[in-house]
């Protein structure tokens, strides 16, 4: 058994070294989004004025939430892109099988989610820096514009988290994807309608499903509940790659 255990964790590590070569351009073109993100943030987010007694204050908020958006749907397209039967394929140039290849396809997601999620959160210091030197030398007024060192590494563990939530989810869909020719068409589709359908419904199952994930206060149970929907996910998937499998 031990033979079988070593064996497999070779090939895992043979196989997600390979992606960290095959996949580099995934990193750069994550730092091309955010860049771009950044570039849509310095015209502000939104703004406000008001006057009285000769006193007339105007402010401007500026968020990294572009940054956030496309650093989400960064992971979601590339956990997608990896399940295709090219890439499928390509993780069978060494003796392998579809668990060391799942696995494998996990730790590279697994780094991707800590690679986005330290860089979307340095991207909002950034985003910062810029603003306060060359676009609005306005004074800043507020305590919200420093942060505690606790208070950043907190950030980055939570978007981490949040981003290996995603990563799995789109990784799922992915392999689900592959079950039929048709599917790739039909899915997306499905989940737009879904979206649609409970958006004019006002359904608050959104809310409650956000709620679940997003207002967890407890930072233990935030990372057991990211977790565990993260292996259902992970588990999942290889369900349907070996189904996938049997029928090759």
């Amino acid at each position: 058994m031990s033979l079988n255990k070593v064996s497999l964790g070779m090939v895992v590590k043979k196989q997600f070294q390979y992606k960290l070569k095959a996949y580099a351009s995934v990193f750069s073109s994550l730092v091309v989004l955010q860049l771009i993100a950044i570039l849509f943030s310095l015209g502000g987010n939104g703004s406000s004025g008001s006057y009285n007694n000769n006193l007339s204050i105007n402010t401007t908020l500026y968020t990294n939430t572009s940054v956030l958006i496309l650093t989400m749907l960064w992971i979601v397209i590339h956990a997608i892109m990896i399940t295709t039967k090219a890439e499928r394929e390509n993780g069978f140039t060494f003796v392998s099988n579809q668990l060391s290849n799942n696995l494998s396809n996990a730790l590279f997601l697994l780094l991707a989610s800590i690679v986005g999620g330290v860089t979307t959160i340095l991207a909002g210091f950034l985003l910062r820096v810029i603003v306060y030197f060359f676009i609005d030398t306005n004074p800043i007024i507020g305590t919200g514009f420093t942060y505690q060192l606790s208070d950043v590494l907190i950030g980055i563990v939570a978007m981490i988290f949040y981003l290996i939530l995603l990563g799995s989810f789109g990784y799922l869909l992915g392999m689900i994807t592959q079950l039929h020719r048709m599917l790739p068409v039909i899915v997306p589709v499905l989940v737009i309608g879904i979206i649609i359908t409970i958006a004019q419904t006002e359904s608050d199952v959104i809310i409650r499903l956000s709620e679940f994930y997003y207002q967890e206060t407890n930072a233990l149970f935030f990372i057991l509940k990211i977790l565990v929907t993260s292996i259902l996910c992970f588990l999942g998937a290889i369900l349907v790659s070996n189904r996938l499998e049997a029928r090759r």
